[in-house]
């Protein structure tokens, strides 16, 4: 199974909003959270996408994540217009490297 990138966003965006959070730039606790919140629901797979060039680029590779491809013009910045976009991939639960 996969949990999309906006699912992703979507739980980060829940927490905070429990915890009545102001926004803030992604961090590495963030990450692990929903990859354990991702094994705890029987997940062993999730994909996700960034701009490029972003600063969650970096993060990713950082934690492991695997960068599958990347598209160009595909991201729809505000001002219209189109930048590339990365593809990740994070393999879960047994035989996966271990979340630190």
């Amino acid at each position: 199974m996969r949990l999309h990138g906006a699912a992703l966003q979507i739980q980060l965006a829940e927490r905070a909003a429990a915890r009545r959070v102001p926004p803030r730039p992604l961090r590495h606790d963030d990450v692990r959270e929903v990859e354990q919140l991702a094994l705890s629901e029987g997940r062993t797979l999730l994909v996700l996408d960034t701009i490029a060039g972003s600063e969650a680029e970096p993060l990713y590779a950082k934690l492991g994540w695997t960068r599958a491809a990347e598209i160009p013009r595909y991201a729809g910045m505000p001002d219209g217009e189109l930048r590339p976009t990365v593809i990740f991939y994070r393999e879960l639960g047994p035989g996966s490297r271990t979340l630190r």
